[in-house]
């Protein structure tokens, strides 16, 4: 049988992923802003733009992705304080 006290370390351990996830989501976000400012200034000197369709699509895709990591997040803390 499982403790409370083994639920709640669980629950931590939980919350320290998605504080993890989040922290790596956001590194992704920053550099792939960097990538595009950089092809964007790349691509002045050609006729077309040398950024990449599927970049626009996943910086798009960020915010989404950050308020599922906080929600759960919320969730999960939200849990322990209720143990």
């Amino acid at each position: 049988m499982t403790s409370v006290g083994e639920i709640r370390l669980a629950l931590e351990q939980s919350c320290e992923f998605l504080r993890d996830a989040y922290r790596s989501v956001r590194e992704a976000q920053n550099a792939l802003d960097e990538a595009v400012d950089i092809l964007l200034d790349a691509s002045a000197d050609h006729h077309e733009s040398l950024v990449p369709a599927g970049f626009v699509a996943a910086g798009e895709k960020f915010a989404d992705q950050l308020e599922l990591i906080v929600g759960s997040l919320e969730l999960v803390q939200r849990l322990a304080v209720e143990l």
